[in-house]
């Protein structure tokens, strides 16, 4: 242990634990939520985003992209499919964006699209106990998304997996503070920094910090891609770029994990033996479990499983082995 706190707390540590073998909430405040109602909404949504919705039916959920004619991001959202609508999370910077696309592209098509962050509020419960322990406050759905009640509250309870070990997104009207109060008394709440270390031993991206309107999608790797991305279905904008890109069968650049047995830090550069400018670190953490750890985003020459590439950090070159996400792996 003593070699561990030379880099992160007692605190720190047992949050980590509980979030690994329990459960935690955690504070989101950079994910908004977007409702999409009419009923041409599946349709509609069919032919904008990356992946495929038509199994997109009651209590199953999804996960996509909006991209521009470029094949550039809009934004990453999750979608879940309720008796009305749908429920979308995004990052909030995107929110705009994603907006301004319904409303251009919506013609005579029956969906209507609304901000309802400021309705509700979000409490991710997230661990591999979520489930159960949850259940003692909220009858789940059986599948991916359905109504329940908290203290005479309905809430949304969405399946949603934000640190890699399962978890559930609980939106609680915002008025109704008995329920709020229920289940936030209920969970320990988790740390950004300790939901930090385990979004990125997940291979979560987060939009803004490891991603950005100047990404491709296939940039962010093949589980990434495997999640986001269908390409067997119809036209959707920036679809051609991104079939160029897959049936060359690869980018100029991938989403990538590191290790390294000293820190690492965000904003430092990465150079290879065959490119100097291999790429940069997107994030970095210390994981009680990894160790040193981040990700980069790499240029072809580095972005290769089991690869050494030089850090360039504010204390010197660090050497770190350079992995496919992500980092937590189950099997």
């Amino acid at each position: 242990m003593s070699d561990l706190l030379n880099y992160t707390t007692e605190e720190v540590v047992a949050e980590y634990d509980r979030l690994r073998d329990d459960c935690g909430l955690i504070d989101l405040p950079n994910v908004a939520q977007l409702t999409l109602t009419g009923d041409d909404r599946k349709g509609w949504l069919q032919g904008q985003v990356t992946n495929n919705l038509r199994s997109l039916d009651l209590g199953a959920s999804s996960s996509f992209c909006f991209c521009e004619a470029t094949g550039h991001l809009v934004s990453v959202c999750e979608v879940w499919s309720l008796q009305d609508r749908f429920l979308l999370t995004l990052p909030k910077e995107t929110l705009p964006r994603v907006l301004e696309r319904v409303e251009q592209m919506v013609i005579l098509e029956d969906v209507a699209a609304a901000d309802s962050s400021e309705e509700y509020r979000l409490l991710s419960i997230q661990g591999p106990r979520a489930t159960a322990e949850l259940s003692q406050f909220v009858s789940l759905p059986s599948l991916d998304a359905g109504e329940g009640t908290v203290e005479g509250a309905k809430v949304y309870c969405l399946r949603s997996n934000r640190t890699g070990l399962g978890g559930w997104d609980v939106w609680v009207p915002a008025g109704e503070k008995k329920a709020l109060k229920k289940l936030t008394q209920a969970f320990q709440p988790i740390s950004q920094q300790v939901y930090d270390i385990a979004r990125l031993e997940a291979g979560i991206p987060l939009f803004g910090v490891d991603m950005n309107h100047r990404t491709l999608p296939p940039e962010m790797g093949p589980a990434f891609v495997a999640k986001h991305i269908s390409y067997n279905k119809g036209c959707y904008m920036g679809q051609e770029v991104l079939m160029r890109m897959h049936s060359r069968g690869h980018t100029n650049r991938t989403w990538m994990a590191l290790y390294a047995d000293e820190p690492l830090e965000a904003g430092a550069a990465v150079s290879h033996s065959r490119r100097e400018d291999a790429g940069t670190v997107t994030s970095a953490a210390f994981s009680p479990d990894y160790g040193h750890i981040g990700a980069a985003m790499l240029r072809n020459e580095a972005a290769q499983d089991r690869e050494t590439v030089r850090v360039t950090t504010k204390s010197g070159e660090v050497e770190a082995e350079v992995r496919l996400m992500p980092i937590l792996r189950l099997d």
